[in-house]
């Protein structure tokens, strides 16, 4: 999360263009004594940012994790978690030095697009977001601080730059976790990559395009061979395999909703007829698009 302007950065905000993000913040709780919280069972991306104080973080396995102001944990997926002042699950009665005055911000970011969620999908289950100094503690606090006074201003135009900070949150937490991460393939070591990125983002904004591998490597800026093996070897796949397999996984989000008809879906992931979609589709997957009609 430091000053630089690393290349990734713009190819993140590039994919994430493909998802419109917002943010549900609430006001700051503050907490003494016996206590805990958990927005476990939501079903949506969480957050929980540690404003002032200490506290424990507890997840289903492992060892609790000691928080301080300025750590943000984020839950992508609704892992089960729970805050709370002491090193204890349950808690009881806690100290003046353990848990004792303690401020937490949490909120929720949403993604109002139905299609398939790579992003999501590559984190896990929960980050921690620890500041380097002062000066990232500061900035990680003042966001999650206007995106608590946009959240209930009135004002016109309010909800854009709400969505835009929701955005550029998580392009800060994506930026720290691919910075700490030792990952060395998936679909975030393939975005990080400066070429791959820009290729990888592409398809995900445009996934109706007719892709070829040439086009895709122009992109990349690298020649189809070398292309080829760098996508494949970040990715786990081919780069055309890649492509049909996100398109059938946003056509099978987008299918579960009755009011889109196949052709309709053909049509919208670039498909010259339904008959060509039907065949891929069932090529992908192993069975047809009207299974899941119903």
């Amino acid at each position: 999360m430091g000053m630089a302007h690393p290349p990734e950065a713009d190819v993140i905000r590039d994919l994430l263009g493909a998802y419109r993000i917002s943010a549900q913040v609430y006001p700051e709780a503050r907490y003494c004594g016996s206590w805990s919280l958990s927005t476990s069972g939501s079903r949506r991306c969480a957050f929980h940012l540690v404003v002032r104080g200490a506290c424990w973080l507890h997840l289903r396995e492992g060892a609790p994790t000691r928080l301080h102001a300025g750590d943000l944990v984020m839950v992508p997926r609704d892992a089960s978690h729970l805050l709370c002042g002491s090193e204890r699950p349950i808690a009881a009665p806690s100290s003046a030095e353990d848990g004792s005055d303690v401020g937490i911000t949490c909120g929720y970011l949403e993604f109002g697009d139905t299609r398939a969620n790579p992003i999501l999908e590559a984190l896990p289950d929960v980050l921690i977001v620890r500041p380097r100094d002062e000066s990232e503690r500061e900035r990680v606090a003042s966001l999650i601080g206007l995106l608590r006074m946009e959240a209930g201003a009135p004002q016109t135009g309010n909800g854009i730059v709400l969505d835009k900070l929701a955005e550029l949150l998580l392009v800060m937490v994506l930026r720290a976790h691919m910075e700490s991460s030792s990952e060395k393939r998936g679909f975030l070591a393939a975005l990080a990559d400066a070429r791959v990125g820009r290729a990888l983002a592409a398809i995900h904004r445009h996934p109706e395009n007719r892709w070829h591998m040439e086009t895709l490597a122009a992109l990349a800026g690298m020649s189809r061979t070398a292309f080829a093996a760098s996508f494949s070897e970040l990715v786990g796949v081919p780069p055309m395999h890649y492509v049909a397999g996100l398109r059938m996984r946003l056509a099978a989000a987008l299918l579960k909703d009755p009011r889109n008809s196949v052709g309709k879906v053909a049509a919208r992931l670039g498909y010259r007829s339904e008959a060509a979609f039907r065949r891929a589709f069932k090529r992908v997957e192993g069975y047809g698009p009207g299974v899941l009609r119903g």
